[in-house]
């Protein structure tokens, strides 16, 4: 999953779950949901800061210290990991193992019949190397971001 798309849905969901957003808010949400990718720069990708030793102590942490912008950060981090579970690997205990788990979920649909395939995906983080992102398909979802932005924050 693309950076626009991990800022994007954690953000659609705070514009239409909170009472009052505030670009703050926002601001804050979108750094922790494309946090993780940090790791990108490290020996591996989807290795540390995608793994729930690190994101749910930040999480219990901000939730126990009540700063409302440490818990949304914390809530974009773990949205990243989930979106990330459904769209790859992350391994839950690096780097106590280095092992990562997903589910790969597919629909068929056509004359024959319809029909939806459920499987996990086991996987090791990736090497480090130079990555490339098509965001073509992710604009759209940024304009109806942005859009709803304008609209809730008037």
């Amino acid at each position: 999953m693309d950076p626009l798309e991990h800022a994007s849905i954690p953000v659609l969901l705070y514009l239409a779950l909170s009472r009052e957003p505030t670009l703050a808010g926002v601001l804050v949400l979108v750094i922790g949901a494309t946090f993780p990718d940090l790791d990108a720069f490290t020996r591996e990708h989807r290795s540390y800061f995608h793994s729930l030793l690190l994101a749910i102590p930040a999480f219990v942490v901000a939730y126990l210290w009540g700063n409302p912008y440490t818990l949304l950060f914390s809530l974009g981090w773990l949205s990243h990991l989930f979106l990330d579970f459904f769209t790859g690997v992350i391994p839950p205990v690096y780097p106590l193992a280095r092992k990562g788990w997903g589910i790969e979920i597919t629909a068929r649909g056509g004359p024959s019949g319809f029909g939806i395939s459920i499987r996990t995906i086991e996987h090791y983080p990736d090497p480090r190397h130079d990555y490339e992102l098509d965001v073509g398909g992710s604009v759209t979802l940024l304009v109806l971001t942005l859009a709803a932005l304008l609209l809730r924050l008037h």
